[in-house]
């Protein structure tokens, strides 16, 4: 209730002749409007947050590492029994690197989980802990990265798939807890497997190729997305895929050696890495020189 309300219910108060009779009434006036007050502002707030969880308590938790094992390359899986899985934003669209898709992580394991909305990082961003009801989803994959989504179709001869729609998201996903910090994983050119898709990595003593160093992380006038080569100085190369439509897009790629952060994703055999903006990418160390390229030729 604002200062100006309680002077003006104050004036009309002294106003009156019949002070005494009219004070129990100002009194509950003011309750009622102080009562009112922190009714909206509570509702304003949890509104706000998220829509209430409208999944089931009897729900068993599994693993996504568990929930990957239903899968088969190539074949789609619907899953029939009430399971869902905690784990946190490591990615999503806030520098449109992805477009309707987060992924999400817990310790054993990521997974790519499509979306039909956009602006998804306003409600959930990286360091949102879920629980997502994936009962009714499919599992699916794209030239080899396995993905949850809401549908697919086939009729055409090649795989589309639909993500969760808007009105269902609350059907699927609670927010459990918000700020929670993920940690990359270290890792080595020889250890980057299919165990890694959709887990956030973190891969060092590498750079850019020569012949990618002058350009752009990907087109961005022409909005098409681009795979630029990283090389490991100890040896073996994988690639950084930036879409069109980054925000970064039309930024040139640093020159130096050090590290990068990102998530491990693949297309068919390609070993692929996209960040979540450019502050993923540490190169201010010198590029390798000598005996270490001779170990850096393609695999």
């Amino acid at each position: 209730m604002t200062k100006e309300l309680i002077v003006l219910l104050v004036f009309n108060f002294k106003s009156n002749n019949t002070m005494k009779k009219n004070q129990s009434q100002f009194i509950i006036l003011c309750l009622s409007f102080v009562s009112t007050f922190i009714f909206i502002s509570a509702c304003l707030k949890q509104n706000s947050y998220s829509a209430p969880y409208q999944g089931t308590s009897t729900d068993s938790i599994m693993t996504i590492k568990a929930l990957r094992k239903l899968h088969v390359m190539g074949s789609i899986e619907s899953i029939k029994k009430s399971y869902a899985i905690e784990a946190v934003v490591v990615a999503n669209d806030e520098s449109d690197n992805l477009y309707k898709t987060i992924i999400i992580q817990d310790s054993t394991g990521g997974i790519m989980l499509l979306v039909d909305a956009t602006n998804i990082y306003q409600t959930y961003p990286i360091g949102t802990q879920l629980r997502l009801r994936v009962q009714d989803l499919l599992l699916s994959d794209y030239r080899r990265m396995v993905q949850l989504v809401a549908a697919v179709d086939t009729s055409t001869g090649s795989l589309s798939t639909t993500g969760i729609p808007s009105p269902m998201l609350s059907k699927h996903i609670s927010i459990i807890k918000e700020n929670v910090t993920v940690l990359p994983i270290n890792v080595s050119y020889k250890n980057l497997s299919d165990t890694l898709q959709s887990r956030l990595i973190k891969i060092s003593n590498v750079e850019f190729a020569s012949a990618d160093t002058g350009q752009t992380f990907s087109d961005k006038k022409n909005k098409i997305g681009a795979s630029r080569a990283v090389k490991f100085c100890v040896g073996g190369t994988m690639y950084l895929r930036t879409s069109g439509y980054a925000n970064f897009a039309g930024i040139k790629l640093p020159s130096g050696n050090g590290e990068i952060v990102g998530i491990y994703s693949v297309f068919n055999s390609e070993k692929q890495i996209f960040i979540r903006d450019t502050s993923d990418i540490l190169l201010k160390a010198k590029r390798c020189t000598g005996a270490a390229w001779l170990q850096n030729l393609p695999q």
